[in-house]
């Protein structure tokens, strides 16, 4: 479960980082520091897509060892 939080906390700050490139560009921020914010969130949820997949997968795994398990 602390790898879901580490990886919930990392969304949270993915999403943070969204809201702070609107707000920079309505506050005039120039094109390329949107686009640099950009990509940045983007590799972030690209990670953060990455570590809930490998959650997902030891999840499903274990389950299936504790359904095995109970049912021997």
């Amino acid at each position: 479960m602390a790898q879901l939080d580490r990886a919930a906390k990392r969304l949270q700050s993915a999403l943070d980082n969204l809201e702070r490139v609107v707000e920079s560009r309505t506050a005039g921020a120039g094109e390329a520091e949107l686009r640099e914010a950009l990509e940045a969130a983007q590799r972030e949820n690209s990670a953060l897509q990455d570590a809930a997949d490998a959650v997902a997968t030891r999840l499903d795994k274990t389950i299936t060892r504790l359904k095995a398990t109970l049912e021997s």
